[in-house]
């Protein structure tokens, strides 16, 4: 991004393993599919960032990282366009990108794999990552739109069906960070969050409600 002079925040692409083990130490990438494309947005809402900012690699998605995309200049600029900017200045990428009125999806989506993005380093080789807009969620002042939220929650949602996730694998980038350096999206947001998106599963379906029980 870095439209209208915002200043680059150092995103997921230094976090290292914390809970889980590090990725295969020669992991076979595997470049191609016959799986036809996924959109989880209308095609109007696709904007694939250029190849310069994710990995040639699909790779099986096993957890969901939720970020903040860091943006300090203002909530009238908490959009869609200015996280894809902001990627694509930095040569990060994201799976999607989350605002009060829209999803964006920056990358290539298959039925069982997922292009490889550069979104939390030492996770990206199983992980989808997803940018809301915003920073400091855990301010008061800065807590996200409740649309945001809502439509941040439909998505995880739907993409924990479709590719089979447990709501365990939901986890947010200051989780996936040993240094404790990165404190997005908050974790006092992100517990409220994962009450959210309890809520949410246990209204669609007996079985939602087991799947998303307390772990």
């Amino acid at each position: 991004m870095l439209a209208a002079g915002l200043t680059p925040r150092l995103d997921g692409t230094e976090a290292a393993a914390r809970f889980d083990p590090p990725p295969p130490a020669t992991p076979t990438p595997r470049l191609t599919t016959d799986e036809p494309r996924e959109y989880f947005v209308r095609l109007e809402d696709y904007h694939e960032l250029p190849p310069g900012c994710y990995e040639p690699n699909l790779i099986c998605p096993l957890e969901i990282i939720l970020h903040s995309d860091g943006n300090r200049r203002g909530r009238d600029l908490w959009l869609v366009q200015i996280t894809y900017e902001t990627l694509q200045y930095l040569k990060h990428s994201a799976h999607f990108a989350v605002d009060q009125t829209r999803v964006w999806q920056l990358l290539p989506m298959y039925r069982t794999v997922v292009q490889e993005s550069h979104g939390a380093q030492g996770y990206n080789w199983k992980a989808i990552n997803v940018e809301m807009a915003g920073v400091d969620f855990d301010t008061p002042d800065n807590y996200p739109p409740e649309d945001e939220i809502r439509r941040t929650v439909h998505l995880i949602s739907q993409l924990m069906d479709f590719y089979g996730l447990p709501f365990q694998s939901v986890v947010g980038h200051y989780e996936r960070d040993e240094r404790g350096i990165k404190t997005d999206p908050g974790e006092k947001f992100m517990a409220d969050f994962r009450k959210r998106l309890r809520a949410y599963r246990a209204r669609l379906s007996p079985l939602k409600r087991l799947l998303s029980a307390e772990f």
